[in-house]
Formats: C-alpha cells, structure tokens, sequence
C-alpha cells in the first residue's frame, strides 16, 4: 500500500551528476608543456624561460636538462613556456592558438584572449636526444625515486650532489647516510646523475622504455616518444662498497615503534639528534634534562642525526647497529645502506667533506 502522504524523492541530484566533465581542448598541449617545465624557470636567461614548438614537438633546456614531448598542434613557435600554460588553463570549449608574429602567440577562447610572448628560434637552442642503444623499464625510475632524497642540488662536490646510476642499482648519498637501490638492469657504469634530472624522472607518470648515452650525458625515454636527456658529473664516483661492507653482518627487524618514538621526540631535541641508552631513546644525552620514549632492542650509547634517520625510514626495515664503527646498516625491500653515528664526545652534525670514510 503507498502512503499517500510520503512525498517523492528528488532526482535532481542524479540529474546533476550525469552532467559531462568538458574537457579543455588544449589539454594535451598543457600536458606537454607541464612535461618539459622541468627546464624552465620563471625567470633567468631567455633559454630557461622560452621552448620550441615545432614539428609537432614541446622541446626546452636549462643546458643540464632537456626535455621533450609530442604534441599535436602544429606550431613553428619559441613561446614563454609558463605564460603558454597559464593562457591555455584558462581557455573554455573553444580554443583558438593564432601565431602573429615571431614575437607574439593569441590565445582566445570566447571572451578571452592572452598574448604570449615570443622570441626567434636562435635564441632557445636546444640539444638533441641521445640514440637509444637499451631497452629499460620503471624499476630504474623506482630505483632512482628510492636513493634520490640523500642527494642535495647545489652542493660542493658531484659525490652529494648526484645520484649514481650504473649497471644493477642506483646510489646517492649525503655524507652522513648512504643507499642503494637495486633494479637489475644492466646499464653503463658510473653515470652521475645530476639531482634535478633524476627528479624529473621520478615525477614523470609516463612509463620508461628505452636508455641512450654518451660520454657527457644520458637519455631517458618515454612511452609515448617523449624524453629527458642530461648533462652527466665528470667525477668519479667513490668506492662506496667499501661504506657498505660489514663482517658478520646480522640485521634484526627494526622496533615497530621505532619510527614513531623519533617523531615522537624530535621536537624536544635542540640539536636535532636521538641517542639510545637504557631501554629508551632520548632526545639529549644529558639524561636528567632529555625527553624520552622506551622502547627495547637498540643498543646503548649510540646516537644519530633525526633529519638522517627520516631520509632512509622507507629502507630502515632490518638493520644491525655496529657500535665499534658507529654505524649502522639496513635493508628494506630492494634497498640497502649504511649511517654513521654522532660522535657522542662531541655530538654535533658530521661535516661530509670529513666523516664518510670514502
């Protein structure tokens, strides 16, 4: 029987719902120019702010990094690359790209209308790619993602400063922390990455499919064609083996609240360090005046930097603290390496150019 009363339900809602999602007719072209942004500053030299659009190609570089993308429009063009991808965010259904000049792009889309700044094409030159000689794939972008974090861009020597890419695993290290990430392809020694292009890499969504090189640089590509090239560190990597070697090596799953404790503390460490003593972990080798968190299993008079511990947490899965060389080593996953310990007769944060023993 129906209540007479009960009032029918609304559709409106569903109604709503059913709507299509417009798509932005240039979103290609911005996925494209968001590619190869990694190459572009805001401001700087005009080759880091202008690309080249042309033969159905986004193409820009910094002169470290190059990056390139298939697009379909049909474009003989060096606009200003943010400005570009800004103008074309904005458009509607409707889009309408109109070259002026050398100088000028027209973006319009019904009442909207962007000028973008352009330049000639002598003034944005860019490299060509390496010929691809090897067949990769996506667990040289997970080894990369996986060490990436311990090297630090701008920093004095190429050993802090790039990732290590070589036959087998990847490897980058800070001075104070060291890892490596293996993904068993083999590939040419001793390829140092510079830290912006291996970030480059690692964010892209794109899945990776073929490797090419030369003595100076390296080129990494895409599914769809498109590719990041860099310029490659002259140096010579260390023998970091040596880092890596222990006798008698027998890691131990780290404490479950291991990680939890560190955070736990950390705001109460004024030198940003922990130190194990007792059954717990403090945050100031002064016991009276130090906050603490209990916790068993990790060895007394040992301390390490917080900021060291957090940069290697994903592979701190197994690890075997080493007191006479105040180091401890770990594993997780495909992931292996070694920290150094805080010199507790003068605990302050290692210098790099002296505490690893490279």
């Amino acid at each position: 029987m129906t209540n007479e009363t009960e009032k029918p339900k609304s559709r409106a809602r569903r109604q709503a719902s059913s709507k299509k999602k417009v798509l932005n007719p240039a979103a290609s072209l911005i996925e494209a120019l968001k590619f190869i942004s990694v190459a572009q500053k805001k401001a700087g030299p005009t080759g880091v702010q202008f690309c080249q659009v042309r033969q159905n190609w986004a193409i820009a570089s910094d002169g470290i990094v190059t990056a390139a993308f298939p697009v379909q429009e049909d474009l003989e063009a060096c606009p200003h690359t943010l400005q570009l991808t800004a103008a074309l965010s904005k458009v509607g259904e409707d889009l309408s790209i109109t070259q002026l000049n050398e100088n000028a792009l027209a973006v319009s889309s019904g009442d909207f209308r962007a000028l973008v700044p352009c330049v000639g094409f002598d003034e944005v030159p860019v490299p060509e790619a390496d010929s691809p000689c090897a067949d990769i794939d996506n667990r040289v972008k997970e080894a990369l993602a996986s060490v990436a974090g311990l090297a630090t861009d701008g920093a004095n020597s190429a050993t802090y400063a790039a990732v290590l890419l070589q036959a087998g695993s990847a490897v980058a290290t800070n001075g104070a922390a060291l890892l490596e990430a293996w993904h068993g392809i083999d590939l040419p020694p001793g390829l140092l990455l510079p830290k912006s292009a291996v970030m480059a890499i690692v964010k892209s969504k794109l899945d990776l499919v073929r490797f090419g090189f030369s003595h100076s640089s390296a080129t990494f590509f895409f599914e769809n064609g498109a590719f990041i090239k860099t310029q490659l560190y002259g140096e010579r990597y260390p023998n970091y083996q040596a880092v890596l070697h222990c006798d008698n090596l027998n890691p131990w799953p780290v404490p479950e609240d291991f990680f939890r404790a560190i955070e736990a503390i950390e705001a109460f460490s004024p030198e940003g360090n922990v130190y194990f003593q007792d059954g717990a972990i403090f945050s100031m080798l002064r016991k009276d005046d130090a906050t603490t968190y209990k916790i068993e299993g990790l060895p007394d008079g040992m301390g390490f930097q917080i900021k060291n511990l957090n940069l290697v947490k994903k592979a701190f899965e197994k690890v075997h603290f080493e007191k006479q060389e105040n180091k401890a080593y770990f594993f997780g996953g495909n992931v292996r390496g070694a920290i150094m310990g805080l010199d507790l007769k003068q605990p302050e944060p290692f210098d790099p150019d002296k505490d690893i023993p490279f």
